[in-house]
């Protein structure tokens, strides 16, 4: 559902990384191409001389015109033509193979008659006349041929075939249309074939011009399909009783109507073109009506402004193109700035993003309220998205909140885009294997997009077929939309209560007294009835993980076993779970974290993905065997890996130890086998030597009730029993100062992967490098997965990898002007050589630092509450602040670093991490704390060296208040901080300092 653009690059880059070229299909949705123009004209036969037939083809002409069509119709192949000489051998023809059959005949003789008469007792197949006099196809009619579909008038014009074509494909599609699909159609009634036949192309050119000029390279393949689809249908009835009739059958999908005054089958000498008019104008006076005549019409009736009337006889072709297209709607328009003048031509959804971003509140809401969007949008084929713009065009009434909701619309349709179709939760046991499904209408919320998202691209480039032995999936996931937790919040009262003086614990409390909503309990009694694997109900809100502000870890996930026999025990258990996570919410975390954004708590929605835990049952444990996060770009790169080529961490067992910033290991998906550790007497130092399970005994207490109840950490070595470790170690031999992949009762055991990464035994690494590829190509920004591996206790079975959730690393691309390399260091009060971000930020003159003359690690849990107090402070005094401290900020392990989360911080811009006691602590990229930051724009400097920090300087300034082992500071310039992400330093200077 990608740019064909997009579709190509991630085709070269699957053929680049795996040597596999697959035959994609382009559209992978089945039941979307059910839906598109279900009816295509194939193989065509013209019966003619050869000499009418070299005048029809025009030396190559008509394939030039057949294959200019198809490529904006987006067909990959013209109708196949085939001619056969008009003589006896015509009637021995196997039509079978054939949708229609045209005789291009110049002379009208019977053996027109004779010939589509033998056919029509074959095949009920179109017969198409298409003759050059005149005078003699004026008179069809008359000479009786019943066996011809339909008669059109040669007038030197190739273009005429395609006039066939779109008359016969459309015909069929329209009628098996649905009745409420949307449709536009233009109705020509004439019963003069020279005319209609003129008209046809005429309005076709129209139709062709509107084609090219809504679709444009930002839309996706089904997209560009969609709008095709809703293109015009042209209907033609050539005289009075059938247009009357095609009249009364899609008045409601017309956009315009063209009349003959002289029908047949009325008396010709009665303008009873007139009739039909005053008939459609009584139905809709604001239908556009064109008149045509060849004689001179007086404007003696009542038509209104929106009836045009056009003389046959004179010249007005460009009139006529102009009724047509007026009728068809504007397809792109002007927006302007009235301060600065600015003009932003809207020809596509990007131009009209920008221009809403860039433009005054007065100018949106002016244009809103006049309803141009909204119906710019419905004449470019983008109805469902033209019906949300026109509600809250009609429905809002502050410009800023308009504003707002209009950007929020947009930004949910470019990840539409992207999206793999999510299908209604069904309770049909053949239904309930579906992977990702749906509870409710609304909105998914961020992960359930992600998820929505890397599913589609699995099974449309086939990544699930590409590894014999490691089959790519999804866990079973349920998601209840948004409009769930609204239900919810209003049925229960709740949105009247004020959270901000209440504890974490009390909101909790309230919230499990209230009740879900009914219409979701039968499938949630379904759903939970159906599986007795462990489930984890996650949070994903609108807010959470979206394009524009992501963030991650703000709110609670519950991890339950979902042991019990009772199913109406795990029935309230899912349910409790479900509304622990909406309670979270308004927790004090998202509370603070919130605050320090554009949003405000009331903003949010909350949707919810109740997922099947990956893993397999070890005993009283679940577990997968291994987790893992993968970052399609590393703001960390060492040795010979650049940031580009991204990094993977993995882990044993559950993946907390990761996204917590725990114990992992690190490795280059583009260099798997290069070290980014240095000897393995080093790395043995902070290698996992415990792993994250699921205790299936474990009993909730629900006054504490989150995702660590039922968690359990277990020693590495117990992992043996079950087959895995020789899997996932190497051992090191102290003799050799070496490890050697797979596991040896002498020497060292230590997990480092070496069997998979480095021996290659199941193909995983290519995998993640691919999957993260083909992701950043088809969101154009870097992306993290988050994934889990089962591996086979059979040599002969597959591992299986789950892709657990997709979402954007923030892209940081603005360019540093500043040369920080040639910047003097005695000017430097913090000076880095390994900086995360890429910015510059000033006017900070707030300082907030770990004393480490008197700080040691046994005390990192004593500080955390000291740093939370003064950030809550500066943030409502919305003062920015730099923090400094010594190891791995936002560590679980209060022994490598001080173990804030992201909320005990969140007013920090700049945060910088020294070295412990000339101890180098390697830095960790805890996925949630990391991703938090990034998304907050917050740099993020490593030092290793004390003397790259000015402490006199520090130690000389203003202290405005200090705990045991923290001081709060006041410069008395403001700072400047600097960091060139493409170099990867940073530096933090006095503002005025002459750089």
């Amino acid at each position: 559902m990608l740019s064909i653009d997009k579709d190509k690059k991630i085709k070269e880059k699957i053929q680049e990384i795996t040597g596999i070229e697959h035959d994609f299909q382009k559209p992978n949705d089945d039941d979307f191409i059910k839906h598109f123009r279900l009816y295509t004209i194939k193989k065509i036969l013209i019966i003619s001389s050869s000499d009418d037939y070299k005048i029809l083809e025009k030396n190559g002409q008509l394939n030039d015109l057949l294959r200019e069509w198809c490529l904006v119709n987006l067909r990959d192949n013209p109708p196949l033509i085939m001619h056969y000489e008009k003589n006896i051998e015509s009637f021995n023809i196997n039509y079978d193979n054939f949708d229609i059959i045209i005789i291009f005949d110049t002379k009208l003789n019977p053996f027109i008659n004779e010939f589509s008469e033998n056919i029509k007792k074959f095949k009920q197949i179109p017969v198409i006349l298409l003759a050059s006099n005149i005078n003699e196809s004026s008179n069809v009619r008359e000479n009786n041929y019943p066996h011809i579909d339909k008669v059109f008038y040669w007038n030197d014009d190739s273009r005429v075939i395609i006039s066939i074509i779109k008359y016969f494909e459309d015909l069929k599609n329209i009628e098996k249309s649905n009745s409420k699909d949307f449709k536009k159609c233009i109705l020509l009634i004439d019963s003069s074939i020279r005319y209609y036949s003129d008209h046809f192309l005429i309005i076709n050119e129209e139709i062709y011009s509107y084609l090219k000029n809504i679709i444009d390279d930002e839309l996706n393949f089904e997209q560009k399909i969609l709008r095709i689809r809703r293109r015009p249908f042209l209907l033609h009835a050539d005289d009075f009783n059938k247009g009357l009739n095609l009249f009364e059958k899609y008045k409601d999908d017309l956009v315009c109507v063209i009349i003959d005054k002289y029908l047949y089958g009325q008396d010709i000498k009665k303008p009873s073109g007139i009739e039909i008019a005053e008939k459609i104008i009584k139905y809709n006076p604001n239908l556009p009506i064109l008149i045509l005549s060849s004689d001179t019409l007086k404007n003696e009736r009542i038509f209104n402004k929106n009836v045009k009337i056009f003389s046959k006889n004179s010249d007005s072709k460009i009139k006529f193109d102009n009724f047509i297209k007026d009728s068809l709607g504007f397809t792109e328009f002007i927006l302007k700035d009235e301060k600065t003048e600015k003009i932003f031509k809207i020809k596509n959804i990007g131009n009209l993003e920008n221009a809403i971003d860039s433009l005054d509140n007065k100018v949106i809401f002016k244009n809103a309220k006049q309803n141009i969007f909204s119906t710019w949008l419905k004449n470019i084929g983008e109805i469902e998205f033209s019906n949300k713009f026109l509600s809250v065009e009609n429905s809002e009434n502050d410009e800023e909140n308009l504003k707002k909701q209009l950007k929020n619309l947009i930004e949910e349709y470019h990840y539409s885009l992207k999206l793999e179709s999510i299908s209604k939760f069904s309770r049909k046991s053949e239904d309930l294997i579906i992977k990702i499904s749906r509870i409710g209408d609304g909105a998914l919320g961020g992960k359930a997009r992600g998820l929505a998202f890397i599913g589609n691209l699995i099974s449309k480039y086939k990544i699930d077929e590409m590894f014999p032995d490691l089959k790519v999936n999804l866990p079973r996931s349920i998601i209840l939309s948004t409009d769930i937790f609204d239900m919810f919040i209003k049925q229960n009262n709740l949105n009247v209560l004020d959270f901000n003086n209440l504890s974490d614990e009390r909101i909790a409390a309230i919230f499990m007294e209230k009740s879900l909503p009914a219409i979701v309990l039968g499938d949630l009694r379904s759903f939970i009835k159906n599986t007795r694997k462990p489930i984890i109900v996650r949070s994903s809100g609108l807010l959470e993980d979206s394009l524009m502000h992501p963030f991650a870890g703000i709110y609670e996930s519950v991890l339950f076993p979902n042991e019990s026999w009772e199913d109406n025990t795990r029935f309230q258990e899912i349910c409790n779970s479900i509304k622990y996570v909406f309670a979270s919410t308004f927790f004090e975390k998202a509370r603070t974290y919130i605050k320090n954004t554009s949003k405000k708590v009331g903003d949010e929605k909350m949707a919810i993905i109740i997922q099947e835990v990956v893993g397999e049952r070890h005993d009283e444990y679940f577990y997968p065997s291994i987790s893992g996060v993968a970052k399609s770009y590393n703001y960390y790169p060492s040795g010979p890996c650049k940031p580009e080529e991204g990094i993977v961490y993995l882990a044993v067992g559950l993946g907390k130890s990761i996204v917590d910033g725990g114990s992992s290991f690190a490795f280059c998906p583009e260099k798997p086998a290069a070290p980014l550790f240095g000897t393995p007497l080093e790395y043995m130092k902070y290698a996992q030597t415990k792993f994250y399970a699921l205790n299936l005994k474990s009993i909730y207490k629900f006054s504490n009730f989150n995702e660590e109840i039922s968690l359990e950490k277990l020693s590495i070595d117990i992992t043996k029993k079950y087959g895995i470790l020789d899997k996932i170690v190497s051992t090191y031999i102290p003799q050799d100062e070496k490890l050697y992949p797979g596991l040896s009762e002498d020497g060292y055991v230590i997990v480092d992967f070496a069997p998979i990464l480095n021996l290659n035994s199941i193909p995983l690494v290519k995998t993640i490098n691919l999957l993260l590829k083909i992701s950043e190509i088809a969101l154009d920004c870097p992306v993290e997965i988050e994934f889990a591996l089962n591996l086979p206790k059979e040599k002969s079975k597959p591992a299986e990898l789950y892709i657990l959730q997709i979402r954007n690393m923030i892209a940081q691309d603005k360019k540093i002007e500043i040369n920080i390399e040639q910047i003097p260091k005695d000017m430097t009060i913090f000076y880095s050589e390994n900086s995360l971000g890429n910015r510059i930020i000033e006017d900070i003159k707030d300082i907030i630092y770990v004393d480490q003359d008197v700080f040691d690690l046994s005390n990192s849990n004593q500080v955390v509450n000291q740093i939370k107090n003064f950030n809550n402070k500066l943030m409502d005094e919305k003062k920015p602040y730099i923090l400094v401290g010594p190891g791995r900020w936002g560590s679980t392990d209060p022994w490598l670093g001080i173990p804030v989360i992201w909320s005990d911080i969140a007013g920090a811009k700049v945060i910088v991490e020294t070295p412990y006691k000339e101890r180098h602590i390697d830095p960790s990229q805890g996925s949630h704390f990391f991703h938090d930051m990034i998304a907050s724009q917050v740099v993020y400097l490593i030092i290793k060296k004390e003397n790259d920090i000015d402490w006199s300087w520090i130690k000389k300034q203003k202290i405005l208040e200090r705990t045991e082992f923290i001081k709060h500071i006041k410069t008395i310039n403001p700072l400047k901080t600097i960091v060139d992400g493409l170099i990867g330093k940073g530096i933090i200077v006095e503002q005025d300092s002459k750089i």
